[in-house]
Protein backbone atom coordinates (compact mmCIF):
# COMPACT_ATOMS: atom_id res chain seq x y z
CA UNK A 1 0.00 0.00 0.00
CA UNK A 2 2.73 2.82 -1.32
CA UNK A 3 0.24 5.54 -0.78
CA UNK A 4 0.57 5.41 3.43
CA UNK A 5 4.42 5.79 2.68
CA UNK A 6 3.68 8.98 1.04
CA UNK A 7 1.29 10.31 3.44
CA UNK A 8 3.87 9.85 6.18
CA UNK A 9 6.62 11.41 4.11
CA UNK A 10 4.53 14.40 4.03
CA UNK A 11 4.72 14.41 8.05
CA UNK A 12 7.79 13.41 8.06
CA UNK A 13 8.82 16.42 5.78
CA UNK A 14 6.82 19.09 8.00
CA UNK A 15 8.44 17.47 11.02
CA UNK A 16 11.77 17.81 9.60
CA UNK A 17 11.56 21.10 8.49
CA UNK A 18 10.89 22.29 11.86
CA UNK A 19 13.93 20.68 13.81
CA UNK A 20 13.86 18.21 16.68
CA UNK A 21 11.17 16.14 17.17
CA UNK A 22 9.52 15.04 20.88
CA UNK A 23 6.23 13.04 21.63
CA UNK A 24 3.78 13.80 24.51
CA UNK A 25 3.18 10.22 25.63
CA UNK A 26 4.43 6.83 25.76
CA UNK A 27 4.92 4.31 23.02
CA UNK A 28 2.39 1.85 21.37
CA UNK A 29 2.01 -1.46 22.48
CA UNK A 30 -1.03 -3.78 21.93
CA UNK A 31 -4.25 -2.87 21.79
CA UNK A 32 -7.06 -5.03 23.76
CA UNK A 33 -8.79 -8.01 21.72
CA UNK A 34 -11.78 -6.92 19.82
CA UNK A 35 -15.41 -7.67 21.08
CA UNK A 36 -16.40 -9.66 17.74
CA UNK A 37 -13.55 -12.21 17.90
CA UNK A 38 -13.72 -15.66 17.02
CA UNK A 39 -11.84 -18.63 17.71
CA UNK A 40 -9.10 -18.59 14.59
CA UNK A 41 -6.77 -21.55 13.52
CA UNK A 42 -3.47 -19.16 12.46
CA UNK A 43 -1.46 -17.10 14.85
CA UNK A 44 -0.91 -13.52 13.88
CA UNK A 45 2.73 -14.53 12.65
CA UNK A 46 0.99 -17.44 10.64
CA UNK A 47 -1.27 -14.67 9.38
CA UNK A 48 1.44 -12.74 8.26
CA UNK A 49 3.89 -15.13 6.68
CA UNK A 50 0.63 -16.15 4.29
CA UNK A 51 0.37 -12.52 3.34
CA UNK A 52 4.51 -12.38 2.61
CA UNK A 53 3.86 -15.51 0.60
CA UNK A 54 0.60 -13.69 -1.42
CA UNK A 55 2.33 -10.90 -1.36
CA UNK A 56 5.19 -12.57 -3.65
CA UNK A 57 2.83 -14.04 -5.48
CA UNK A 58 1.51 -10.78 -6.82
CA UNK A 59 4.77 -9.88 -7.64
CA UNK A 60 5.43 -12.52 -9.58
CA UNK A 61 2.31 -11.94 -11.64
CA UNK A 62 2.61 -8.28 -12.52
CA UNK A 63 6.51 -9.46 -13.39
CA UNK A 64 4.49 -11.87 -15.98
CA UNK A 65 2.43 -9.15 -17.56
CA UNK A 66 -0.54 -8.77 -15.07
CA UNK A 67 -0.95 -4.64 -14.90
CA UNK A 68 -3.65 -2.78 -14.58
CA UNK A 69 -4.40 0.81 -15.42
CA UNK A 70 -6.88 2.85 -13.13
CA UNK A 71 -7.60 6.58 -12.76
CA UNK A 72 -6.83 7.85 -9.02
CA UNK A 73 -8.39 11.07 -8.32
CA UNK A 74 -7.22 13.38 -5.69
CA UNK A 75 -8.09 16.09 -3.19
CA UNK A 76 -6.26 18.01 -1.08
CA UNK A 77 -8.13 20.39 1.20
CA UNK A 78 -7.21 22.79 3.71
CA UNK A 79 -8.82 24.99 6.06
CA UNK A 80 -8.65 27.84 8.24
CA UNK A 81 -8.53 28.42 11.84
CA UNK A 82 -12.50 28.53 11.53
CA UNK A 83 -12.93 25.82 9.27
CA UNK A 84 -13.58 26.87 6.85
CA UNK A 85 -11.66 25.45 3.23
CA UNK A 86 -8.38 28.00 2.48
CA UNK A 87 -7.69 26.24 -0.52
CA UNK A 88 -8.34 23.16 -2.44
CA UNK A 89 -6.54 21.31 -5.17
CA UNK A 90 -7.30 18.50 -6.97
CA UNK A 91 -5.23 16.31 -9.27
CA UNK A 92 -6.48 13.07 -11.64
CA UNK A 93 -3.30 10.86 -12.11
CA UNK A 94 -3.18 7.38 -14.53
CA UNK A 95 -2.04 4.98 -12.33
CA UNK A 96 -0.90 1.50 -12.47
CA UNK A 97 -0.34 -1.46 -10.51
CA UNK A 98 2.90 -2.32 -11.02
CA UNK A 99 4.38 0.97 -8.96
CA UNK A 100 5.79 3.08 -11.64
CA UNK A 101 5.34 6.13 -11.96
CA UNK A 102 1.82 7.87 -11.98
CA UNK A 103 1.05 10.05 -15.20
CA UNK A 104 -0.66 13.24 -14.22
CA UNK A 105 -3.95 13.62 -16.34
CA UNK A 106 -5.71 16.75 -14.38
CA UNK A 107 -4.80 19.37 -12.39
CA UNK A 108 -7.25 21.53 -10.82
CA UNK A 109 -9.59 20.44 -13.12
CA UNK A 110 -7.78 21.33 -16.16
CA UNK A 111 -5.23 19.99 -18.71
CA UNK A 112 -1.69 20.55 -17.21
CA UNK A 113 1.09 21.85 -19.33
CA UNK A 114 3.93 18.99 -20.13
CA UNK A 115 6.10 21.23 -17.94
CA UNK A 116 3.88 20.42 -15.49
CA UNK A 117 3.82 16.80 -16.13
CA UNK A 118 7.53 16.50 -16.28
CA UNK A 119 7.56 18.32 -12.96
CA UNK A 120 5.26 16.01 -11.13
CA UNK A 121 6.65 13.07 -12.31
CA UNK A 122 10.08 14.23 -11.15
CA UNK A 123 8.95 15.20 -7.64
CA UNK A 124 6.92 11.22 -7.53
CA UNK A 125 9.65 9.64 -8.78
CA UNK A 126 12.35 11.63 -6.39
CA UNK A 127 10.55 10.52 -3.23
CA UNK A 128 9.64 6.67 -3.93
CA UNK A 129 13.68 6.42 -4.84
CA UNK A 130 14.50 8.62 -1.83
CA UNK A 131 11.85 6.90 0.66
CA UNK A 132 11.25 3.50 -0.82
CA UNK A 133 13.86 2.59 -3.16
CA UNK A 134 12.08 2.00 -6.47
CA UNK A 135 14.42 0.30 -8.49
CA UNK A 136 13.87 1.17 -12.46
CA UNK A 137 15.35 -1.03 -15.52
CA UNK A 138 17.63 -0.28 -17.53
CA UNK A 139 16.91 1.10 -21.12
CA UNK A 140 19.36 1.55 -24.06
CA UNK A 141 22.89 2.55 -23.35
CA UNK A 142 22.09 2.18 -19.63
CA UNK A 143 19.51 4.75 -19.58
CA UNK A 144 16.54 4.21 -16.89
CA UNK A 145 13.11 3.36 -18.35
CA UNK A 146 9.86 3.54 -15.89
CA UNK A 147 8.24 0.31 -16.27
CA UNK A 148 7.24 -0.17 -12.87
CA UNK A 149 8.61 -1.96 -10.27
CA UNK A 150 6.45 -4.94 -9.38
CA UNK A 151 9.24 -5.90 -6.00
CA UNK A 152 8.72 -2.68 -4.17
CA UNK A 153 6.50 -3.78 -1.72
CA UNK A 154 8.29 -7.35 -1.17
CA UNK A 155 11.34 -5.45 -0.83
CA UNK A 156 9.67 -3.10 2.15
CA UNK A 157 8.19 -6.27 3.74
CA UNK A 158 11.99 -7.61 3.96
CA UNK A 159 13.48 -4.76 4.94
CA UNK A 160 11.23 -3.74 7.80
CA UNK A 161 8.69 -6.83 8.48
CA UNK A 162 11.01 -8.51 11.46
CA UNK A 163 11.31 -4.83 13.75
CA UNK A 164 7.20 -4.68 13.74
CA UNK A 165 5.30 -7.52 16.16
CA UNK A 166 1.41 -8.44 14.74
CA UNK A 167 -0.86 -8.85 17.22
CA UNK A 168 -4.21 -10.53 16.33
CA UNK A 169 -7.40 -8.59 17.53
CA UNK A 170 -10.22 -10.74 15.66
CA UNK A 171 -12.46 -11.00 12.74
CA UNK A 172 -14.07 -8.32 11.24
CA UNK A 173 -15.80 -7.68 7.62
CA UNK A 174 -14.43 -5.24 4.82
CA UNK A 175 -16.50 -4.73 1.83
CA UNK A 176 -18.17 -7.92 2.55
CA UNK A 177 -15.20 -10.01 2.42
CA UNK A 178 -14.15 -11.88 6.08
CA UNK A 179 -10.51 -10.76 6.99
CA UNK A 180 -8.57 -11.12 9.93
CA UNK A 181 -8.10 -7.80 12.13
CA UNK A 182 -4.32 -6.97 13.49
CA UNK A 183 -2.19 -4.59 15.14
CA UNK A 184 1.43 -4.15 14.38
CA UNK A 185 3.59 -1.71 16.70
CA UNK A 186 7.29 -1.91 16.69
CA UNK A 187 9.42 -4.39 19.12
CA UNK A 188 10.48 -3.08 22.43
CA UNK A 189 13.75 -2.34 21.68
CA UNK A 190 13.74 -1.71 17.90
CA UNK A 191 15.20 0.98 17.13
CA UNK A 192 14.81 2.74 12.94
CA UNK A 193 17.72 4.61 11.40
CA UNK A 194 16.36 7.46 11.24
CA UNK A 195 15.33 9.21 14.10
CA UNK A 196 12.14 11.11 13.22
CA UNK A 197 10.93 7.49 11.20
CA UNK A 198 11.94 6.09 14.63
CA UNK A 199 9.89 8.29 16.82
CA UNK A 200 6.77 8.60 14.36
CA UNK A 201 6.46 4.96 14.27
CA UNK A 202 6.73 4.22 17.75
CA UNK A 203 3.50 6.21 18.04
CA UNK A 204 1.34 5.35 15.26
CA UNK A 205 -1.18 3.00 16.04
CA UNK A 206 -1.75 0.78 13.37
CA UNK A 207 -4.36 -1.98 12.39
CA UNK A 208 -4.76 -4.04 9.02
CA UNK A 209 -7.03 -6.23 7.82
CA UNK A 210 -6.32 -9.34 5.77
CA UNK A 211 -8.77 -11.00 3.68
CA UNK A 212 -9.47 -14.47 5.15
CA UNK A 213 -9.27 -16.04 1.80
CA UNK A 214 -6.95 -14.87 -0.57
CA UNK A 215 -4.52 -13.60 2.43
CA UNK A 216 -4.61 -10.10 0.92
CA UNK A 217 -3.94 -6.71 2.38
CA UNK A 218 -7.46 -5.20 2.71
CA UNK A 219 -7.95 -2.48 5.22
CA UNK A 220 -5.26 -0.55 6.87
CA UNK A 221 -5.79 2.04 9.60
CA UNK A 222 -3.27 4.46 10.80
CA UNK A 223 -3.76 7.02 14.21
CA UNK A 224 -1.43 9.19 16.04
CA UNK A 225 -1.14 8.01 19.41
CA UNK A 226 0.02 11.21 21.10
CA UNK A 227 0.94 14.58 19.80
CA UNK A 228 4.39 15.26 18.38
CA UNK A 229 6.40 18.22 19.06
CA UNK A 230 9.31 20.54 16.91
CA UNK A 231 11.77 21.93 19.41
CA UNK A 232 9.33 20.97 22.57
CA UNK A 233 6.34 22.70 20.82
CA UNK A 234 7.89 26.22 19.98
CA UNK A 235 8.43 25.39 16.21
CA UNK A 236 5.19 22.98 15.48
CA UNK A 237 2.75 20.91 16.89
CA UNK A 238 1.13 17.83 15.12
CA UNK A 239 -2.02 17.14 16.91
CA UNK A 240 -3.82 14.57 15.06
CA UNK A 241 -2.97 12.46 12.43
CA UNK A 242 -4.85 9.67 10.71
CA UNK A 243 -5.16 7.72 7.61
CA UNK A 244 -7.79 4.86 6.60
CA UNK A 245 -7.78 3.27 3.12
CA UNK A 246 -9.22 0.05 1.98
CA UNK A 247 -7.97 -2.00 -0.79
CA UNK A 248 -9.89 -2.38 -4.25
CA UNK A 249 -9.75 -6.60 -5.49
CA UNK A 250 -9.37 -6.75 -8.85
CA UNK A 251 -7.99 -10.31 -9.55
CA UNK A 252 -7.34 -13.00 -6.63
CA UNK A 253 -3.40 -11.99 -6.77
CA UNK A 254 -3.91 -8.11 -7.50
CA UNK A 255 -5.46 -6.02 -5.30
CA UNK A 256 -5.00 -1.91 -5.41
CA UNK A 257 -5.71 0.88 -3.59
CA UNK A 258 -9.21 1.66 -3.62
CA UNK A 259 -10.44 4.77 -1.18
CA UNK A 260 -7.91 6.80 0.96
CA UNK A 261 -9.16 9.50 3.33
CA UNK A 262 -6.45 10.97 5.74
CA UNK A 263 -6.41 14.02 7.86
CA UNK A 264 -3.71 16.24 10.00
CA UNK A 265 -4.04 19.06 12.64
CA UNK A 266 -1.69 21.10 14.34
CA UNK A 267 0.45 24.18 14.06
CA UNK A 268 3.54 25.55 12.63
CA UNK A 269 3.70 28.45 14.53
CA UNK A 270 1.74 30.49 15.99
CA UNK A 271 -0.58 29.09 12.76
CA UNK A 272 -2.96 26.51 13.35
CA UNK A 273 -3.36 23.65 10.65
CA UNK A 274 -5.73 20.90 9.41
CA UNK A 275 -4.99 19.25 5.77
CA UNK A 276 -7.35 16.31 4.45
CA UNK A 277 -6.06 13.78 1.94
CA UNK A 278 -8.58 12.24 0.03
CA UNK A 279 -7.99 9.48 -3.02
CA UNK A 280 -10.45 7.39 -5.27
CA UNK A 281 -9.35 5.38 -7.58
CA UNK A 282 -11.78 3.59 -9.96
CA UNK A 283 -12.13 2.43 -14.51
CA UNK A 284 -9.43 -0.51 -14.00
CA UNK A 285 -8.73 -2.12 -17.00
CA UNK A 286 -5.86 -4.31 -18.11
CA UNK A 287 -2.96 -2.79 -19.00
CA UNK A 288 -2.42 -3.95 -23.14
Amino acid sequence: MRWCWFILICLLGLSGATGCLTAGGAVVRGLDHEANERVVPLTAEEIVERYRATERSRASATESGVVFIYQRDIRITDFDSEGEVERLQTRRFKSFTDNRVPVLVLRDGKKPTPEQVAKEHRNIRKKQLKFLGTQAKAGPAGEKKDEGDARLIVRQIEKYGEQFEPHLLGTESVEGRPAYALQFFVKPGEVFKDPIVNLVLHHLIIKVWIDREEFQLSKLEAELANPLYAIGGLAAKLERFKVVAVQKRLTAQIWTDGEVRAEASGRVLFDPFTVRFESKSSVFEPLK
